[in-house]
């Protein structure tokens, strides 16, 4: 899909605010919250995007049937990792790409402006729905996208799978398992994970958010499983049958979280950084549309993704890693690649379009 965002420099955040900033895309109009036959399906894809801790934070206004505000749920923000709304923002691209295509496949075009600054406003996004000649997209690759942690193998992304990663946009880095830049990223990674770990309110932040049991799992229908961060087998019967709020608080369960993560970045091929032009609201939501459509190439290429944004949450990494890594721009994304022998299904649970729609019905 062309990228046809332009972003403003940071001197036009004014204009921004001011909601001139419109792009238009593939998605859809007349669209009837009651009867639309389309509707439900088209949260439900749009619902598959990635987000911190899987909270899933984007709300949808149905104000009229061809009238949206896309927004965030302030109880679903990461507050002690996230205190900018940095990775929600993005999150909120990856959200608003996926509904993109999936209204583009049943026949809408989308219209929208971008109006929020601040996450204390829950309306981020005006979306308008215009009928259009349907374009048929690639669903399945919505439905399968998923990340994985674990068994990747060794070897470089090939110069072709690479070439077509980077077809999505500008601002792509890539840095080879055994480079510099690599071996900063992994040893950077590392040592702000054990920050984090032992940072309580970062911790108590991802207590709240695991589901060990699966009572709490069809309870909520998001945060994190034990399925979907690969606990498997006799492990994963006895963390969901025994573990709870308390145990991620546990000196034990943080210095275990540190031996995995010194485990995976010494795993595969090496690392994608994702760099833009600022902190803009429309900035980010673009440059997280941006990644989530190479997120869904990657499946057919049998790469692997996985975010390890800790150098961006946790000072001094921060305010460091576009100097030490060499970007002109601003890393919004770091990201563990590799091949896998095989893809595995998606495993983390999404919450049901009535729980976000804030207006309407579906």
């Amino acid at each position: 899909m062309v990228n046809r965002r332009e972003f403003l420099s940071q001197g036009g955040a004014a204009t921004l605010l001011a909601s001139t900033f419109r792009v238009k895309l593939s998605a859809d109009s007349n669209l009837d919250a009651a009867s639309n036959p389309y509707t439900n399906e088209i949260l439900i894809l749009a619902a598959r995007a990635p987000s911190g801790h899987n909270t899933q934070p984007w709300t949808v206004n149905i104000l009229t049937a061809t009238h949206w505000i896309i927004g965030l749920d302030d109880s679903r923000r990461l507050p002690a990792v996230d205190p900018t709304a940095r990775e929600t923002y993005l999150s909120l691209g990856a959200f608003l790409e996926n509904l993109v295509i999936a209204a583009a496949h049943y026949g809408y075009r989308v219209d929208y402006d971008v109006l929020a600054s601040s996450p204390l406003n829950p309306g981020v996004v005006d979306l308008r729905l215009q009928a259009d000649k349907p374009l048929p997209q690639r669903l399945d690759r919505i439905r399968l996208r998923r990340t994985v942690r674990n068994g990747y193998r060794e070897g470089e992304i090939k110069s072709a799978d690479l070439k077509d990663l980077k077809i999505y946009g500008e601002g792509v880095h890539y840095f080879p398992k055994g480079s510099p830049a690599a071996r900063l990223l992994s040893d950077g990674t590392l040592e702000a994970n054990r920050q984090q770990a032992f940072r309580d309110p970062a911790e108590e932040e991802l207590a709240q958010w695991i589901r060990w049991s699966a009572a709490d799992t069809a309870k909520y229908r998001n945060g994190l499983t034990p399925d979907s961060m690969e606990i498997e087998g006799m492990a994963g019967w006895y963390v969901s049958h025994f573990f709870n709020h308390a145990s991620v608080l546990k000196k034990s369960f943080r210095e275990t979280t540190i031996k995995q993560v010194k485990e995976r970045v010494d795993q595969g091929a090496g690392w994608l950084v994702i760099e833009n032009n600022g902190m803009a609201t429309a900035a980010l939501i673009e440059t997280g549309r941006k990644v989530e459509r190479m997120w869904l190439g990657v499946r057919d290429k049998n790469i692997a993704i996985h975010p390890m944004t800790q150098m961006l949450e946790e000072a001094p990494w921060n305010a460091q890693a576009a100097k030490s890594l060499g970007i002109g721009g601003t890393p919004q994304f770091i990201l563990r690649v590799g091949y896998l022998a095989s893809y595995p299904m998606p495993a983390s649970v999404r919450m049901p379009p009535s729980w976000i729609v804030r207006g309407g019905k579906v």
